[in-house]
């Protein structure tokens, strides 16, 4: 508790100055035509550096308390268009203000939701589609301020204190396509030994906004079996420069942007100290864990019908670990995207984006472990990997008719992967005449190839009347380093009986190639595996009611078949390398389904206070066949709970806002305990009276771990200076310091006696106990 108060102390100290005077700009939403209020209208603050906003109420009122200054409100309402008055004055003497008349228009086929499971994030979509603010993502308590990590409050998503990368509805965390600006991202995370990946390499800041896809997504998705995320990066409005320079437990960050009428730039960089962190935590000091990343976007407006964009976005990694016997690892993890993308709009009714884009991601993993003499080697490792790819990528959308909304586009790539690993294990056996001798097993592969793959779709989004449309899709695609050819149907419906009510269900095929750069070289593979295919059955409905409460209800079922082989560890998921250690299993699964129920439901009045509440009910199983082990390979044939099977979630988020300066947020989670395979001490006599104790492994994953629970709080306070806007936080992980068991460590122990009993003894280690957090983010105009 001690670097708790320190931390708390510095917070406090950072917030002394006097607080600034705010301004007051109010008024009343409501329809052009009848003149009757339109509550849930959404009011945002554009162009400022940290994006405010509020909602009109159940009377159409709305109340924004800002600082002195020039301020553009933005009106939107599903259904209506939207509004963007002259900038307002705003000053601490007078209120002003401002009502709204906005006029119904119909919904365009290209801006509605046909697809159940779609959460848009931070952006600016209208009141109808908008399901967390930019203003309520910074708020949430997230550790690394990630945005990964923030939708795990939503519901079907699951993820752990230890890493960013998170899972849909009971898959795993590599069924997610990530994407960035329609650019696919392959495992963009550091810190990949930690977890898979500790921190996405996309930082929030970044962020314009959020497309998250949970199931039956339309056929421009493709390879991938349970979901989308799909992020787009901010472009700076024109005439503003500014500049940030932030500080956190994290990482250090600086970002500076500017545009006029027609280019935009923006450049952004972080540098990671994760180190001190787990200092913190009272981890071992020789853990050196180092990552930075960054991030330049330039656009331009070639003329009124093009627009081009020019990105970069590169990550390091590099982590050196010596553990109290001198085991050693080292690893060092690189990622490169560069990319070039053309916007068209050849017509107020084509609209197409090309992109052509370059990476490259390369891994290297090198590690040496000894035995407890502390003198005689265990195991070698070295793993170099190499992925380069190359990528044409076309999207079309077409709207010939009202009722006619079309859309296409293909992705041709290059894919280079080189392999090149190499691991000695020292393996112990028993002679025929009881010696004990050990000799060591060799791993050695090296392998490189390069293939093309080819992704074809198209849609046809259809108004059928005027409650109801639907989406037609069909996807084609190719994989030649598989030999994989597959196609995937997919039918989106929507039924909208009235401006507050939808009704949506969602039916497809979804296939998942092998990546070329994802073969388990490491556990002796050296061919590739068909692709994996999923069908997903999705209803949805959703709902505005007039006291501002927002209500979501969806209910799922996904088939899993032609699933690849999985190499896990039954005891510990979270170590450098996996492949070498004791508990290493391979499972070859028949099948896997997961079905639930979810809820969401929020309320957001445009005052003080915002919350809102999800519960998932959700079971998944697989269907395993045989398991293979360093002794051979036994057949199993039945089904057992997934290792993400998370049969009760509840989330809930409160934030309060008493005035523009300060925000507070308080977020408690449980969930049910993840399943997880016991292990038992045997012991076995010789007919010469000799006992050998062995571990009996019981049946896959029909343990559970406790329930997880916990209670995060974050205190967001801003304020002005002479040079600037500064933005502070204060965060307390786990509040109440519940100990949520992540794993067992299974210690030998033997009872002093004539006959001793030697058996395990369970000992427990936990997820994150209580953790606090501070961080300052300071933004000037230049």
């Amino acid at each position: 508790m001690r670097h708790g108060r320190l931390l708390i102390g510095l917070f406090c100290f950072a917030l002394s100055p006097a607080q600034a005077q705010t301004g007051q700009i109010h008024g009343r939403v409501t329809d052009a035509d009848t003149g009757e209020p339109l509550p849930g209208t959404t009011i945002a603050v554009l162009a400022t550096d940290q994006r405010d906003g509020t909602l009109s109420n159940a009377e159409g009122h709305y109340t924004l308390d800002l600082t002195p200054g020039t301020y553009t409100l933005q009106f939107s309402f599903i259904g209506y268009t939207t509004q963007r008055p002259e900038p307002q004055a705003i000053n601490a003497d007078s209120p002003i203000v401002l009502d709204i008349s906005l006029s119904p228009t119909t919904i365009a086929l290209r801006e509605m939701t046909v697809t159940p499971g779609r959460f848009s994030i931070m952006g600016d979509a209208t009141g109808g589609r908008q399901t967390l603010s930019q203003q309520e993502i910074q708020s949430i308590p997230q550790f690394g301020d990630d945005i990964f990590r923030a939708v795990t409050r939503l519901p079907g998503i699951a993820g752990s204190d230890f890493s960013a990368k998170f899972t849909i509805r009971g898959g795993e965390a590599d069924e997610v396509l990530v994407r960035v600006d329609g650019v696919e991202l392959y495992d963009p995370f550091h810190l990949k030994d930690i977890g898979g990946g500790a921190l996405s390499i996309v930082d929030i800041a970044l962020i314009e906004g959020v497309e998250l896809l949970t199931g039956g997504f339309p056929a421009e998705y493709g390879d991938r079996m349970s979901g989308v995320f799909d992020i787009r990066t901010r472009t700076p409005e024109p005439g503003h420069r500014r500049a940030s320079l932030g500080l956190s437990m994290m990482n250090a960050r600086a970002h500076i942007e500017g545009g006029n009428e027609r280019s935009a730039w923006f450049f952004s960089a972080r540098r990671g100290y994760l180190d001190l962190v787990l200092r913190l935590m009272g981890e071992d000091e020789n853990f050196s864990p180092k990552y930075n990343d960054t991030f330049a976007k330039y656009t331009y407006q070639l003329s009124d019908r093009h627009k081009l964009q020019a990105s970069l976005l590169r990550s390091h990694d590099d982590l050196d670990f010596i553990e109290d016997n001198d085991d050693r690892s080292n690893t060092e993890y690189g990622n490169t995207y560069s990319w070039l993308s053309l916007d068209s709009a050849l017509s107020p009714k084509l609209h197409g984006r090309t992109t052509l884009l370059g990476g490259r991601i390369s891994d290297q993993r090198d590690g040496l472990t000894l035995l407890s003499d502390r003198r005689t080697i265990d195991f070698t490792v070295t793993d170099e990997r190499q992925f380069d790819f190359l990528s044409l990528h076309q999207d079309w959308n077409f709207a010939p008719a009202p009722r006619h909304y079309l859309k296409w586009g293909f992705d041709l790539r290059r894919l280079d992967a080189s392999y090149d690993y190499q691991s000695e294990q020292r393996i112990f056996e028993r002679d025929s005449d009881g010696t004990i001798q050990s000799h060591f097993d060799t791993t050695a592969n090296a392998l490189a190839l390069a293939r093309y793959t080819l992704g074809l779709y198209a849609a046809d989004r259809i108004r059928l009347a005027d409650p109801v449309a639907l989406e037609l899709g069909l996807r084609y695609d190719y994989a030649g380093h598989t030999d994989d050819q597959l196609v995937s149907p997919r039918l989106n419906i929507v039924y909208t009986p009235d401006r507050n009510t939808s009704l949506r269900a969602g039916w497809g095929r979804f296939h998942q190639s092998q990546g070329i750069h994802q073969l388990d070289i490491q556990d002796g593979e050296t061919a590739f595996h068909p692709a994996q295919r999923a069908e997903h059955r999705v209803l949805g409905l959703e709902r505005f009611f007039a006291n501002d409460l927002h209500l979501r209800v969806e209910a799922y079922d996904k088939k899993l078949t032609s699933l690849q082989p999985t190499y896990r560890n039954w005891l510990n998921a979270i170590e450098i390398f996996p492949e070498l250690q004791d508990d290493r299993v391979r499972l070859d699964l028949d099948g896997a389904r997961a079905h639930g129920l979810e809820f969401y439901l929020k309320r957001n009045t445009g005052g003080l206070v915002t919350w809102w509440a999800s519960y998932a009910l959700a079971r998944v199983e697989e269907e395993i066949r045989t398991i293979g082990t360093n002794q051979g390979t036994v057949p199993f044939a039945a089904a057992a709970p997934g290792r993400f099977d998370q049969r009760h979630t509840f989330n809930f988020d409160l934030n309060y806002r008493p005035s523009p300066r300060w925000r507070f947020n308080m977020a408690w989670q449980y969930r049910s305990g993840w399943p997880y395979t016991d292990r038992t001490l045997r012991t076995y006599e010789t007919a010469a009276g000799e006992k050998f104790f062995y571990d009996q492994i019981g049946e896959p994953n029909t343990a559970r771990y406790p329930g997880f629970h916990r209670l995060d709080l974050r205190l967001n306070r801003a304020f002005k200076t002479s040079k600037g806007q500064v933005h502070a936080f204060l965060e307390l992980t786990n509040l109440y310091n519940h100990g949520n068991v992540r794993t067992y460590e299974y210690d030998f122990e033997c009872t002093h006696s004539v006959t001793p009993d030697c058996h395990y003894r369970k000992v427990p280690e936990f997820w994150f106990k209580l953790l606090p957090a501070i961080g300052l983010n300071w933004n000037w105009d230049l």
